[in-house]
């Protein structure tokens, strides 16, 4: 039997996450995977999240302290980086968000956009997101 200690791994996939709805998400969602509020991959440091958004939703421009990447997996539209233009955002981009960094996207395209963020240190607390069913 083994035992599981701070220095044990954590492997978990996409199902093993908590979904949450963020606020600034329109017609979208997020799974926290790895993340302080998950008890099977509870992390100290960092974050990794996976966040749909349905064709045209919208990740509204917001702005925090900790640093963030966004991977592209699926989908495609735009981004909104405090540039004086929108920049177009497709599958295969890896976007880096400095601390404090103006960042939104749209979903332009006709499928769901999928993409993974990464945040160092982690983002606060959101509430997990349940139906009426599972409330009851």
């Amino acid at each position: 039997m083994s035992e599981k200690n701070e220095n044990t791994v954590n492997i978990v996939t996409e199902e093993d996450g908590i979904p949450v709805l963020y606020p600034e998400c329109i017609r979208g969602f997020g799974i926290r995977v790895v993340n302080p509020q998950n008890p099977k991959a509870p992390s100290k440091d960092l974050t990794a999240n996976i966040v749909y958004i349905a064709p045209g939703g919208v990740l509204e421009p917001h702005k925090h302290e900790n640093e963030e990447v966004y991977i592209i997996l699926e989908g495609s539209g735009i981004g909104y980086f405090g540039l004086k233009n929108p920049v177009e955002i497709k599958k295969d981009m890896f976007l880096h968000f400095p601390s404090n960094a103006i960042h939104g996207v749209k979903n332009t395209g006709t499928t769901m956009m999928k993409f993974i963020t990464v945040n160092s240190p982690p983002v606060g607390h959101i509430p997990e997101w349940t139906t009426n069913s599972e409330s009851n």
